[in-house]
């Protein structure tokens, strides 16, 4: 369901020449909801969905490999190998990743500048589509630049979205340039490729010219958290819950504050949507509202603290 929500939101406000590339996994009875969104969205050829599946080890490799290695293995699947045999095969030049938890709040165009600066760039240079002027704690080192800010990733030592240098959120990337980085970082899921590659930008001094619009086009709807590995804060919508009302035809709709000022928000009405029906499932409360305090890289950072 926030994937379709997610899905949608692209499709109306992308204004430029796109393919997107659905990398899942699925268990239970989200896996009916997948075959739901598949069939949905099978005639739209802008779409493609690619499953994740299980690691097998061969022969040699069970032989060869320690026990702990093994298991390890295992437990993961394929998303790293399918994540970079995708960048190797796509005729694109730019990339950018997404999680299923966004939406797009308006039209999203791609000026050549923009497409040059990051081609002829391609270990130096993205744009980042979820901050702007319109966010708390805009710092004082991000400059105009024309139509956009630009600023040094590595300006500021404080953990801000302004000094983090890699992100799986709304982020434009030079699809070579990434891929050559991402074949020398280790990485099993979203969130290890996001913190992995991150540290690995630091470390080697990468993407330190960051560009972004005037003011935010993507935030995060921080409705629930399925990722073991973070803590970021959410209210706790449950996925299946969601997953139930989809496979029953209906859609979401969320209700956002009039004034975007963090790039995560806790919507201020939940409701989903099916033929000439609307039901509330989530109005804003003290619990959301303490949530959304803690949202952002700063908050998130203080609570796992």
């Amino acid at each position: 369901m926030q994937l379709d929500y997610l899905l949608k939101s692209t499709i109306k406000h992308f204004k430029f020449d796109y393919k997107i590339i659905v990398i899942y996994h699925t268990t239970g009875k989200h896996e009916e909801g997948y075959k739901k969104l598949i069939n949905h969205y099978s005639q739209n050829p802008q779409i493609e969905f690619l499953e994740r599946e299980p690691n097998v080890l061969s022969i040699k490799q069970k032989i060869t490999w320690k026990k702990e290695d093994k298991h390890k293995f295992l437990k993961q699947d394929n998303f790293k190998k399918l994540l970079e045999d995708t960048l190797e095969q796509t005729e694109y030049e730019l990339v950018m990743f997404n999680t299923d938890d966004g939406f797009w709040l308006e039209d999203v165009t791609l000026d050549f500048s923009i497409q040059n600066l990051i081609k002829y760039n391609p270990k130096s240079v993205s744009y980042r589509l979820y901050v702007g002027k319109n966010l708390e704690n805009f710092p004082t080192y991000v400059k105009r630049w024309g139509d956009y800010y630009l600023w040094d990733y590595f300006f500021d030592d404080k953990v801000t979205h302004w000094s983090y240098p890699f992100a799986v959120d709304g982020t434009i990337y030079n699809t070579k340039g990434i891929l050559e980085i991402l074949k020398n970082v280790y990485y099993y899921n979203p969130v290890t490729l996001e913190s992995n590659v991150e540290n690995y930008a630091k470390k080697n001094n990468l993407f330190a010219i960051g560009l972004s619009p005037i003011t935010s086009k993507l935030i995060g709807t921080k409705l629930n958290r399925v990722a073991v590995e973070t803590q970021n804060p959410t209210i706790h919508i449950k996925p299946e819950l969601l997953n139930g009302y989809y496979l029953e035809g209906y859609t979401l709709d969320l209700e956002l504050p009039k004034v975007i000022e963090n790039s995560n928000v806790v919507p201020l009405n939940i409701y989903i949507l099916k033929n000439n029906e609307k039901l509330n499932i989530y109005t804003l409360d003290d619990f959301g509202q303490e949530v959304q305090s803690n949202l952002g890289i700063e908050g998130a950072k203080k609570q796992m603290e």
